[in-house]
């Protein structure tokens, strides 16, 4: 085709134009939400391994402490109106020991209820300078003296968001060591 003697280009419309803007939006949308699915998915595995990490840190820790202490005591502790139960050892047994406390926070002066604790020292008072020993705890541990047997039953749940309801995408893990103190 010629213009004046000049020939015409051909181009594209504005109708064409657009539509392919339209098909390149759907393919991109489509591309983004598979790729932010997975990223969602990836993020949560990710919290599910660092959560069950963290308690299975926190178990082997507890077992290796306690199978080197002695005069095992389970209980509650109060300090104040507050009271929180509570695994308490001595490090070395006999002599002049060390008292090793683990326990669970109640939101009060023991700290948040999903925050696990230990603290150490020859007189243990108030429950400050404590050392945080795991996180995202559910609702125990629960430490369980037979001592018939001389056997300590340490059992810790944990659940990646502990403040919401326990479902399909925040599910419970049960940890539970048995341990036989050396020393007692």
């Amino acid at each position: 085709m010629y213009y004046y003697g000049i020939p015409r280009k051909r181009g594209f419309t504005l109708i064409e134009i657009l539509m392919s803007l339209v098909v390149f939006g759907l393919v991109m949308a489509a591309a983004g939400g598979a790729f932010f699915g997975i990223y969602n998915d990836w993020r949560r595995q990710r919290n599910y391994v660092e959560c069950i990490e963290n308690a299975r840190w926190a178990m082997e820790f507890m077992g290796n402490e306690v199978r080197q202490g002695g005069n095992v005591v389970v209980g509650s502790e109060s300090w104040g109106a507050e009271s929180v139960d509570r695994l308490q050892f001595e490090l070395p047994p006999g002599g002049a020991p060390n008292r090793v406390r683990y326990f669970r926070g109640n939101n009060g002066a023991f700290g948040p209820t999903r925050t696990l604790y230990r603290k150490s020292g020859a007189g243990l008072g108030p429950p400050v300078d404590r050392q945080e020993l795991a996180n995202f705890i559910v609702d125990n541990p629960n430490f369980n003296w037979d001592a018939a047997v001389g056997v300590l039953t340490i059992e810790l749940t944990v659940r990646p968001r502990p403040s919401d309801p326990e479902g399909r995408d925040n599910r419970n893990y049960t940890l539970r060591t048995q341990v036989r103190p050396r020393n007692q």
